[in-house]
């Protein structure tokens, strides 16, 4: 189909969806796009790709107009045939999954247009703690100073992903951008995501809400280590509309190479807690509910932390610092949700009712 007036005006999108969700569209931040991008492009043909035909009609349901697809990440063969038929990709279901990650590449190579495709591909901050984790001597929840600017430190970011070959799907992102002109990849990399999401299945964010339910199992808050370490912070409706404007760009046929391949690496940061503090808000809030009796932070031995909290060395135990210098300057995007320290006390309340829920009180 031909775009009328406004993003992608001009372009033929003939046999092609004009913008495709891919992976994830069930998920947290996945869904928050999908109601971003159903919002701002109600024109737009979106194909999503889900897992199985319960969530694929709770989709349908909260958006009519979008087209599912059932299939799993493993199913080569599918990704690969909804992928060459796409304009713009959006891979945003797992970070480690290589054989989507292949199978997606493969069917852009297979498009038919003339016009390039653009793939944007969620990974994770955890990429910035790369040389920490691979440290013998570090100290998980210990302090430092090294902040990454994903503008003009972009040559930095990009050898910490080449120095680290367990990057994989950004090892791999980055060699498409190199090899493939033709495909306009970018990487967005979240850190600490938080706030309600607003899409049809998932809308619990990971970090905050787990270490708000061990503070509540526990009696108490807890850090791993001294919680020195920092990590930046974004809330899910902001992530939504950097991403989306990264597609509105696609949707243009802008092909700026300070946007795509091998200088779009995204760090979509909005505010910065160390983890110390976010335990002591998390607990103060937890107190203020009436939840807890103590705000005396357990400090966790990193050996054992685990045990309390799904991967807490690389989640609650590094350092994740970044600023948003490239969506900022290049797309003209801001933050404009409550901060983290807002919505604390809110995802405390939220945790203690699920838990409720739960135990059926």
């Amino acid at each position: 189909m031909k775009k009328g007036t406004g993003n992608g005006e001009g372009r033929d999108y003939t046999g092609e969806s004009c913008c495709g969700i891919r992976t994830g569209a069930s998920g947290y931040i996945g869904g928050q796009v999908l109601r971003e991008l159903t919002r701002g492009h109600p024109e737009c043909s979106t194909t999503v790709f889900i897992r199985d035909n319960e969530t694929a009609a709770h989709i349908s349901g909260a958006f009519p107009k979008v087209r599912t697809v059932v299939g799993h990440l493993d199913d080569a063969e599918l990704l690969e045939r909804e992928a060459s038929q796409a304009s713009v990709v959006l891979h945003l279901a797992a970070n480690k999954h290589m054989k989507s990650v292949e199978s997606i590449h493969c069917g852009l190579t297979k498009r038919q247009s003339p016009e390039p495709a653009y793939w944007i591909q969620i990974s994770g901050a955890s990429g910035l703690a790369a040389p920490e984790l691979a440290s013998p001597s570090f100290a998980p929840g210990s302090a430092s100073s090294v902040i990454h600017d994903d503008l003009t430190g972009i040559e930095d970011i990009r050898a910490l992903v080449r120095a680290y070959p367990s990057r994989a799907v950004d090892n791999y992102l980055l060699d498409v951008a190199a090899q493939t002109p033709s495909i306009k990849t970018a990487l967005v990399w979240p850190p600490v995501v938080y706030g309600a999401g607003e899409g049809p299945v998932n809308q619990r964010s990971i970090q905050v809400p787990t270490l708000a339910r061990a503070t509540l199992e526990r009696g108490h808050p807890v850090k791993v280590g001294e919680g020195l370490n920092r990590w930046g912070n974004i809330h899910v409706r902001d992530l939504g509309r950097l991403i989306c404007s990264l597609v509105d760009e696609a949707l243009r046929g802008n092909q700026r190479q300070e946007l795509w391949g091998e200088n779009g690496i995204y760090l979509p940061v909005a505010g910065e807690m160390s983890f110390v503090e976010l335990s002591e808000r998390i607990g103060r809030a937890a107190r203020e509910q009436k939840l807890i009796s103590s705000e005396q932070i357990e400090a966790l031995e990193p050996s054992s932390a685990d045990t309390v909290l799904p991967h807490a060395t690389v989640l609650y135990g590094t350092n994740a610092r970044g600023k948003a210098g490239r969506a900022s300057q290049l797309l003209g995007w801001s933050p404009h949700e409550e901060p983290l320290e807002t919505e604390i006390p809110k995802a405390v309340a939220e945790e203690a009712k699920w838990r409720t829920q739960e135990r059926g009180d």
